[in-house]
């Protein structure tokens, strides 16, 4: 089994309890417009150009097999056709720079467990593990299972972040090899959700009751993005639904980034949406930390983490 990944970072402290290495696969249902990791919504390899870092040498038009590079062109002197580009790796060994890379790589799960598994001794020590983030693991469903099963084989504590859109026979799979599920929610608003993820959230909210309901470990985030996710309007209606279905759960308020743009710039994709976005002011987040905490669930502050287990507190 094979699949697609952007990445796996080790020693993460914010994917789960403890230490622990996130792997994160390509592939998202959603296409939400504030993105944290927009090379993620696709599950294929896509070529990144890096102008700076060029010689214009024209090394990698010649290499190419299907003439998906155009060059000499104005504003970028390298123009991708990524409808073209079969994601051969030619052009990028022919760069001498590092100019073009991809936004990933393709691997056996059994060679994805294998990078999780190198910091074994650290995860047992520290009560942490694996997780397997994205994009969403619901998109490489049969790969990231295998990772699991691997990562389970070998003892380890597992956890998965998912939106939850899919199918509910893909989500029960992950049941017998998930022992926490982080899960995001963003729109209570049908019609907003729809708009700002380009897909409905009813599968997404009945999928949440369902996965509540079997009594599974779970974590609930919520991303505050300014006007749009931090409103106390929308903030109140999940509250309600979270309270509803999974009473006194676990949230985590997760304030806006603007470190993400950097991707966007890269990947020739408008900025518009992120136009004067900052972070909400921890005034304005208590408010709405407040606002779930009346509703009885557990607010996860980070106001102070352990630096071996790297837990969230309350």
């Amino acid at each position: 089994m094979r699949g697609t990944i952007i990445d796996v970072k080790r020693f993460t402290l914010h994917d789960g309890p403890g230490i622990r290495s996130t792997l994160f696969l390509k592939g998202c249902p959603l296409c939400c417009a504030w993105c944290q990791n927009p090379e993620g919504l696709e599950p294929r390899l896509r070529l990144w150009y890096l102008e700076r870092q060029c010689l214009r040498c024209r090394g990698c038009e010649s290499v190419c097999p299907v003439d998906a590079l155009g060059v000499g062109g104005e504003g970028s002197f390298v123009v991708v056709n990524h409808a073209r580009c079969i994601a051969c790796g030619a052009c990028v060994e022919a760069c001498p720079t590092g100019a073009l890379s991809f936004d990933g790589q393709e691997l056996s799960a059994e060679d994805a467990a294998d990078l999780l598994l190198r910091d074994s001794e650290f995860y047992l020590q520290s009560g942490g593990g694996i997780t397997i983030s994205g994009g969403d693991p619901l998109a490489q469903a049969d790969f990231a299972l295998e990772v699991l099963s691997r990562g389970r084989a070998a003892g380890l504590s597992t956890a998965i972040e998912t939106c939850l859109f899919g199918d509910r026979s893909v989500l029960e799979a992950f049941l017998p090899l998930v022992d926490l599920f982080i899960v995001d929610l963003k729109l209570h608003d049908a019609s907003l959700h729809e708009e700002y993820t380009q897909r409905p959230n009813a599968p997404i909210l009945a999928n949440y009751g369902w996965l509540a309901g079997k009594g599974v470990d779970m974590l609930t985030r919520i991303p505050l993005i300014p006007g749009v996710t931090a409103t106390s309007g929308n903030i109140e209606a999940l509250a309600g639904f979270i309270q509803g279905v999974n009473p006194g759960a676990r949230v985590e308020l997760m304030n806006f980034n603007p470190l993400a743009i950097n991707k966007y710039v890269l990947m020739n994709r408008s900025t518009e949406f992120f136009d004067r976005m900052l972070p909400l002011p921890e005034d304005e987040v208590e408010t709405l930390r407040c606002l779930l905490e009346r509703k009885g669930l557990v607010v996860l502050r980070e106001t102070r983490r352990d630096s071996a287990a790297g837990r969230l507190e309350r």
